[in-house]
């Protein structure tokens, strides 16, 4: 998304990303986030530019948890 209309997602928006991510440097994840009004941001431990299946659930889980809060 263009840096200009960011904050204009118009819906609920969860950014997450790796730690460890070898493609995208996290500073310019949470500058993203920071830029949607109402983010919620989440820094993956031990995560790179992959899906490990033994993150499935955590990635998963962040989402839905703020749905149900109503956030």
């Amino acid at each position: 998304m263009p840096k200009n209309q960011a904050g204009n997602a118009g819906a609920a928006t969860r950014v997450t990303c790796g730690e460890v991510d070898p493609l995208v440097d996290p500073s310019g994840v949470k500058a993203t986030a920071t830029a949607i009004a109402g983010d919620r941001f989440k820094l993956v431990a031990a995560l790179g530019h992959d899906l490990p299946s033994g993150k499935i659930g955590e990635l998963v889980a962040y989402p839905v948890h703020y749905f149900f809060q109503g956030a």
